[in-house]
């Protein structure tokens, strides 16, 4: 149990927390709002030397201020694991800015857990930030759920871990544009599927440029124009495991690319599945038509190993929504390609630029890539 603890507002103190908190629990401070209850409980915890977490409760609350973190900072809920929206609902509302930024300089040791946020087409939930922002370093969020934001984050990691299940939908742009090193993104997997994100060039996860960093599994869903993942340069990532799946039954295929590289050094590829992509590559609305041109786009980079995917046309359980003759990877740039045990449904169709020299993609023996 822990003890009572004076928060540093008149009258307001920490209660014993239930056993399994982990932490000083929101709903102890005083205050007419959760806003209110949050300004004193951020006051009591930057004051602490070993830093409680703040425990946010088993019920709906509503925050609508910016909160800048600082070193050690960590939000948990009561209970273990992700509420995937039903017991617990954390309402974020900041329209034109985010919930939490980051100073200046480096912030360490973050924890955020077992939360489900829901936002609105304004909010995102971190502030967001270009490579020339702050940096997240060595910090961890795991066992949670984003609803109904513009963003969740677009910022500069190092040494960052996103552990634990994940569930992302409704999503109006681009949910995360990462950029950094060290890191290891859902390691134990991801839902994620946003229907309403408009037209244009959109991702679900982004990556600028990112290095020395894992990525997957995740479960992503891509409907329309948006493009599953999209990784532009860095050196040392890993795609591990990432199903690439649309709603083809449902008749909301992906229109153009599952997955686009346009750079990046030492890129691998491994057991990745893909159905339902390169449905109207002629007609996405991207910027670039270059960057539709096979469910696997490979436009720039080197030293990529594409190892082991698999390309599902339906197999007879789902229609197949890939247009005839698309083909499952397309390279238009890039040097050091290879191919590895390639599956498909029927035969593979790999094919390159005729800018692309047949020297520069190694193969299995019996998969060619003419130029088309």
């Amino acid at each position: 149990m822990w003890p009572a603890r004076d928060a540093g507002g008149e009258g307001t103190t920490v209660a014993d927390a239930p056993d399994g908190a982990r932490g000083v629990l929101l709903d102890s401070f005083e205050g007419a709002t959760d806003d209110a209850k949050l300004t004193r409980a951020l006051a009591y915890v930057s004051q602490q030397t070993c830093k409680p977490a703040i425990v946010l409760g088993q019920r709906a609350m509503e925050f609508k201020q910016t909160r800048e973190v600082f070193d050690g900072l960590a939000f948990t809920g009561v209970i273990s694991g992700n509420e995937f929206h039903y017991n617990q609902r954390v309402r974020i509302s900041v329209p034109g800015s985010g919930w939490l930024a980051l100073p200046k300089g480096r912030t360490r040791g973050l924890y955020i857990g077992n939360l489900s946020f829901e936002g609105d087409s304004g909010t995102t939930f971190f502030t967001d930030h270009d490579h020339t922002g702050p940096v997240l370093w060595a910090s961890h969020f795991e066992n949670l759920a984003f609803n109904l934001f513009k963003h969740v984050v677009w910022g500069a990691h190092n040494a960052v871990t996103f552990s634990g299940f994940w569930d992302v939908n409704n999503s109006y742009d681009t949910p995360f544009k990462l950029w950094g090193s060290d890191n290891s993104y859902w390691t134990d997997g991801m839902l994620i599927d946003s229907p309403k994100m408009g037209s244009g060039d959109r991702y679900h996860v982004w990556l600028p440029n990112v290095s020395k960093t894992v990525v997957g599994p995740l479960f992503i869903t891509a409907q329309a124009n948006v493009c599953g993942i999209r990784l532009d340069g860095g050196r040392g990532v890993v795609l591990d495991g990432v199903r690439f799946d649309a709603q083809a039954q449902a008749g909301r295929p992906t229109w153009g690319s599952q997955l686009l590289i346009t750079g990046g050094r030492f890129v691998r590829v491994r057991d990745c599945w893909f159905y339902g992509g390169m449905a109207r590559p002629d007609s996405t609305g991207h910027s670039s038509a270059a960057h539709d041109k096979g469910i696997v786009t490979i436009t720039g980079g080197t030293g990529i190993v594409v190892e082991s995917p698999m390309f599902s046309d339906g197999d007879g359980v789902q229609p197949d929504a890939t247009a005839p003759g698309a083909p499952h990877v397309h390279i238009g740039g890039g040097s050091r390609i290879r191919l590895r045990d390639v599956q498909a449904s029927g035969a593979p169709v790999v094919r390159r630029a005729s800018s692309v020299p047949a020297s520069t993609i190694v193969t299995d023996p019996d998969l060619t890539v003419p130029v088309g």
